[in-house]
């Protein structure tokens, strides 16, 4: 069965339906013969997001899920409802109890096609959190739900340390052409900060394959410990410090792990940075669950939303938020307040189905966005895509500029005077 190959897209440059006063998505097929006149508002609102000042990334679980193509296992990056059935697979029996203690079928409203209680790993672990901090349980059933809660975590680490599986180059295409589109930036503009809420190590990986530097808040030293002091400083080539614009190297990406990741472990009340499979401190991660909000808050998590909510402050400032269905409280209020008050913010959401209605993306933002839009808000822009689709279609365009080149043109005149 051939799967057509289309995104769709829609920005204030769509011409508005006269019968709804709408503007609808237009939709292009990927694969036809004039594809880059149907792509012209796509382009033209995508160049105005790399050309900003202050580029910032929002990256989601739909970029790890890019991995997932004909493999020889079902599935490389978990989805939530892999890590349900990972769950429900490892332990039947005390996921059943624990299904009964928390009431799960009772407080699940929701149903999948068949008329069953739908799959929900992040309701069922914030119930969990729930009954035991209400404390409303037995003895027996505390320890049941204790148990499940602490084996959970280590089945979700397990199924997202999963990029030594991909050894060929092909499996990072997409992302290796993504670091390389957005990540090369000119010495007047800032610094790459890629936020993700991911735990996996793929961004860590595309950037080691396509030669970029990563600088994530961990020192670099051995042992490697968080400082937030570091996401401060920068790499800069003395070979060629006498060149105010060459001085800094120009592959370097800010790397924000908004939950945490699988090599983070707390040891004697410190971060650090460990092999993903040692069984040394505490792993150092934000679970799916409602308690999210308010983990967020303790350190180091709150020295990335720190970041981020400054970030979204600064003037010229663009968010692309990529595979991100905006289901995390924290940093929907963090978006929609940059949207309120900085007007030079820009905002492009790309990720998949965000137009359907019985989707996961968050239907107040799309309402809000879609909105905003419809009202002719220039700033916003929603793809419908993969992030394999987009980071095709995203140009490698970090030649320089002729405004850059008369910088450098009058710097060396300027030389040449001194």
């Amino acid at each position: 069965m051939n799967v057509r190959n289309t995104i769709k897209f829609v920005s204030s440059d769509i011409k508005m339906s006269e019968e709804s006063e709408k503007r609808s998505p237009i939709e292009i097929d990927l694969d036809s013969n004039d594809l880059d006149e149907k792509l012209t508002p796509f382009y033209r609102f995508t160049n105005k997001i790399l050309d900003i000042d202050n580029l910032v990334i929002l990256a989601g679980s739909g970029t790890s899920l890019t991995f997932n193509k004909p493999h020889p296992s079902p599935y490389v990056a978990p989805s939530m409802w892999h890590l349900w059935d990972a769950c429900q697979k490892h332990d039947s029996n005390l996921f059943r109890l624990t299904i009964e203690a928390t009431k799960y079928n009772t407080l699940q409203t929701e149903k999948d096609e068949g008329g069953n209680t739908k799959p929900d790993i992040e309701l069922l672990l914030s119930l969990c959190d729930s009954a035991l901090a209400v404390g409303c349980l037995s003895q027996t059933r505390t320890n049941q739900v204790s148990k499940f809660l602490e084996s959970a975590k280590k089945i979700i680490l397990l199924k997202t340390d999963f990029t030594d599986c991909l050894v060929k180059a092909a499996d990072w295409i997409s992302h290796d052409k993504f670091i390389r589109a957005v990540g090369r930036r000119s010495a007047q503009q800032q610094r790459l900060k890629l936020f993700t809420t991911n735990y996996d190590l793929a961004f860590e990986q595309a950037a080691s394959n396509t030669g970029f530097v990563i600088i994530d808040g961990f020192e670099f030293s051995n042992p490697s410990y968080f400082n937030p002091m570091w996401f401060n400083y920068d790499i800069v080539n003395r070979g060629q410090s006498k060149n105010s614009e060459g001085a800094y190297i120009p592959n370097v990406i800010q790397l924000y792990k908004m939950h945490g990741s699988v090599d983070w472990r707390k040891i004697n009340g410190r971060v650090r940075k460990l092999n993903a499979d040692s069984e040394k401190g505490e792993p150092v991660f934000i679970y799916p669950s409602s308690n999210k909000y308010q983990t967020s808050y303790d350190s180091p998590y709150l020295d990335m939303m720190a970041s981020f909510l400054e970030a979204v402050k600064q003037p010229r400032t663009a968010v692309l938020c990529l595979g991100f269905g905006f289901n995390d409280k924290h940093i929907n209020n963090a978006l929609t307040m940059a949207l309120r008050t900085n007007t030079e913010f820009m905002l492009m959401v790309a990720t998949k189905d965000p137009f359907n209605e019985t989707g996961s993306f968050n239907k107040d933002i799309r309402n809000l966005l879609t909105s905003a839009i419809n009202h002719g808000d220039g700033r916003i822009a929603i793809l419908d895509s993969t992030f394999e689709q987009l980071s095709k279609l995203l140009p490698e365009r970090r030649s320089t500029t002729p405004e850059e080149e008369l910088f450098k043109a009058f710097e060396k005149i300027t030389a040449s005077i001194k």
